[in-house]
């Protein structure tokens, strides 16, 4: 189920070609049922942390610094989502992620172009929900001088 949102082969597709015994029917009751922001939100929550736990601090760190920026993705024009970037000079979408030290994402956002990274890394931080205590939070200030403004 998942595997068919994910590469966006769809559900009709991977029910005929799946060796899962799952009729296209039973699939798409799955996801109606169960695949929806808030159970798939709590997933990434459980597997980060899980990862937390399982990972050898030793060889690792004890992972308590996070770094977060953004990141145009091209999508086409047509895409709902899609804005105009003025600094990269193309439509596309912006992710905003939060990455701790070893490059465990704990956090994500979908953000409009225009919108305050200083906002974005502030909701990150706030809103994670995984078990990973932040001490220190790094972010590309573009040049920056003041804490909250832009250049």
């Amino acid at each position: 189920m998942l595997f068919a949102l994910g590469t966006n082969k769809g559900i009709k597709r991977v029910a005929v070609t799946g060796k899962h015994g799952e009729s296209e029917a039973v699939l798409r009751r799955i996801r109606h049922l169960f695949v929806n922001r808030t159970n798939l939100h709590g997933a990434l929550v459980k597997l980060v942390n899980a990862t937390f736990a399982v990972r050898d601090a030793d060889w690792w760190g004890e992972g308590t610094s996070c770094a977060s920026d953004s990141k145009k993705f091209g999508s086409w024009s047509s895409n709902f989502m899609t804005e105009w970037h003025q600094r990269y000079r193309g439509p596309g979408v912006m992710i905003y992620w939060h990455v701790e030290r070893m490059s465990v994402c704990i956090y994500s956002q979908l953000k409009n172009c225009s919108a305050s990274e200083v906002a974005a890394m502030i909701e990150g931080m706030l809103r994670h929900c995984t078990e990973m205590v932040v001490d220190r939070q790094y972010t590309d200030t573009h040049g920056a001088s003041f804490v909250g403004t832009r250049s």
